[in-house]
């Protein structure tokens, strides 16, 4: 499972989503941009590396600190305004439109990471020529995205796809902004503005609660703080990281070559995790709505994680560059002892807890409580996957990350397939965490062997 940033938990249309795969090593080279004296928090594994990553991970964590609290209630307003049905509405339309968001990033977000890495940093022409790339891939999906919806029976659904739509067509303004930020690991200097973004998410959802209380209105919301969300990154950029943008026609094609496999590899991740709402479709708006409160419940918890893994990312791709398996393993058994030791008790709390506050708090969706129960044990699965799943790319095994996917994709379909007709929402969160953990011994196997391999080649 890849780390994706819900849509409707964000701020503002979001970054590419961390982590992605970088391609196969050693590309062939492209014209590189002068590497120039690197600043203070560039990517690399010095003696600070892990300060660095914390560092970076600690000040999006705090950014996003009042960007969540608001975003949640907004979500908890269009949930209890909507209810079940209408909000099943508005969480299907987002669900169905995220494979399509993958297609038009074209897997450019940790490619092109990995490409400043090798041309010395995030310069104007590698910005200017993901925009373009991304420019071509967003239209022609918005139309494939709108075609699909119509010719498979979700007409209902298009008012809010078109809304969702013209998120996907700013989102590459927004991911070329955020670009040097991320390669140089100084998301700190963008701190403030998930929190501007989310103040205005919170207020344009209790207009809608209050004139336009459709999924309709409750998306316009969200798409009104990503346009904030991109013009205040946009200036940002232009005063951290000024910089003529170009097009490099070898460098695109560069891009394009090394992006292919992993748009491939992210569009079936995003089949499998967004499954449950193409599963239940055919059993109505309530049961996708009962499904949806209990998948955002757990949102928040998969956020933090993602959080980390973004800020790791260059950092770890760089290790295993350089060949530094040792750290690599040593990093990779701590994280995974850290991951159980904090989540673990988290989880068993919010297990305890869910059936009083759903019931007493948001009694229309006490039916959520057992899919949440079922999809809060995936969340433990799902960090080790996505560490896994980062520490296998940066060894260059995308092929075989690829087959992972493609086994999560099978098992997933063939379980909800098997549980949703008789257990409905229950069953899919059920598939979920059954196709985790079957995933999970797949994943930490191969990272072990491919590491104690790497270790004894050095």
């Amino acid at each position: 499972m890849s780390v994706v940033e819900p849509r409707e938990g964000q701020g503002g249309p979001p970054d590419d989503p961390p982590p992605a795969p970088a391609g196969p090593p050693e590309p062939p080279q492209v014209p590189a941009a002068p590497a120039g004296p690197q600043e203070n928090g560039d990517a690399g594994p010095g003696e600070g590396a892990i300060k660095k990553i914390v560092r970076n991970a600690a000040s999006v964590l705090a950014g996003n600190a009042l960007g969540e609290v608001l975003t949640t209630y907004a979500i908890v307003l269009a949930a209890s305004t909507l209810g079940p049905a209408g909000f099943g509405r508005l969480s299907a339309a987002q669900a169905f439109m995220e494979p399509f968001d993958i297609l038009a990033s074209f897997g450019l977000g940790a490619i092109a990471i990995k490409v400043a890495a090798e041309r010395g940093g995030a310069d104007g022409v590698l910005r200017g020529t993901n925009l373009a790339i991304r420019a071509v891939t967003a239209p022609l999906t918005v139309c494939i995205a709108l075609g699909v919806a119509w010719s498979t029976g979700r007409e209902a659904l298009i008012p809010v796809l078109i809304v969702l739509c013209v998120n996907t067509l700013i989102t590459p303004l927004s991911s070329s902004a955020s670009l040097p930020f991320e390669f140089h690991q100084t998301m700190h200097r963008r701190i403030a503005l998930p929190a501007i973004a989310s103040v205005v998410r919170f207020f344009t959802a209790i207009a809608a609660a209050r004139y336009l209380a459709t999924p309709v209105g409750f998306q316009l919301s969200g798409l009104s703080s990503g346009l904030v969300m991109l013009l205040l990154g946009l200036l940002v950029a232009r005063h951290y990281y000024p910089a003529r943008l170009g097009f490099d026609r070898q460098l695109a094609v560069h891009l394009l070559r090394l992006a292919w496999p992993a748009a491939f590899l992210e569009f079936i991740t995003m089949m499998y995790l967004r499954g449950s709402y193409i599963v239940l479709h055919g059993q109505g708006d309530v049961v996708l709505g009962e499904y949806a409160a209990a998948d955002r419940f757990v949102k928040p918890v998969i956020s933090i994680g993602s959080v980390f893994l973004a800020s790791a990312l260059p950092t770890i791709a760089t290790l295993a560059h350089e060949k530094k398996f040792d750290i690599l393993l040593t990093n990779y058994r701590r994280a995974v002892v850290r991951m159980l030791v904090v989540m673990t008790p988290i989880l068993a709390v919010t297990w305890l807890l869910s059936r009083v506050l759903l019931e007493r708090y948001a009694p229309r969706y006490a039916g959520a409580v057992w899919p949440f129960r079922a999809l809060s044990v995936s969340v433990i699965f799902v960090f080790l996957n996505n560490l896994s799943s980062v520490f296998i790319i940066a060894l260059g095994q995308l092929r075989l990350i690829t087959v992972v996917a493609l086994i999560n994709l099978g098992v997933y379909f063939g379980l909800a397939w098997a549980l949703v007709p008789s257990l409905g929402a229950t069953g899919a969160a059920l598939a979920t965490t059954v196709m985790e953990g079957i995933n999970t011994v797949m994943q930490l196997s191969i990272v072990a062997v491919l590491l104690h391999r790497a270790r004894n080649r050095a």
